[in-house]
């Protein structure tokens, strides 16, 4: 992140960071990494990709099934390391760029979407389904 922050301002000879990009910065902070940030998130990172000349896309998780929990697991070496609680209410929002899917778990980065639906759990009578969504 840090290195798109310097590469903006050198880009754009300014020197100070705009609001938007201070905010698209913040929105990879772990403070967000909890149920209920995700919709205000994804509207942050979508802004700032928008603003940085890409074409990002919203893209709706929503757990099909009586328990709607949703989690999302931090791997390091193929291990969980940690678990996070995503969604209570079924539903979970992030941003696609091509085939990454990129939140405040994910950080920039992102991850290949068939990896981050690995990545995210639900009870076993439930099952996960997404699509893309034009708008929140």
């Amino acid at each position: 992140m840090a290195c798109v922050v310097e590469q903006y301002l050198v880009l754009q000879d300014i020197g100070r960071m705009p609001g938007w990009l201070v905010a698209f910065q913040n929105a990879f902070s772990i403070a967000n990494r909890k149920a209920g940030e995700c919709e205000r998130v994804a509207r942050t990172v979508h802004d700032g990709l928008t603003r940085l000349g890409q074409r990002p896309e919203y893209i709706r998780f929503t757990v099909d099934g009586r328990v709607k929990l949703l989690s999302f697991s931090d791997v390091s070496n193929g291990v969980v390391v940690k678990t996070h609680q995503v969604a209570t209410t079924g539903n979970h929002v992030a941003v696609k760029l091509g085939d990454k899917i990129i939140d405040a778990y994910t950080g920039l980065a992102g991850l290949p979407l068939r990896e981050y639906m690995t990545r995210l759990g639900t009870s076993g009578s439930s099952q996960i389904l997404y699509r893309v969504v034009e708008a929140l």
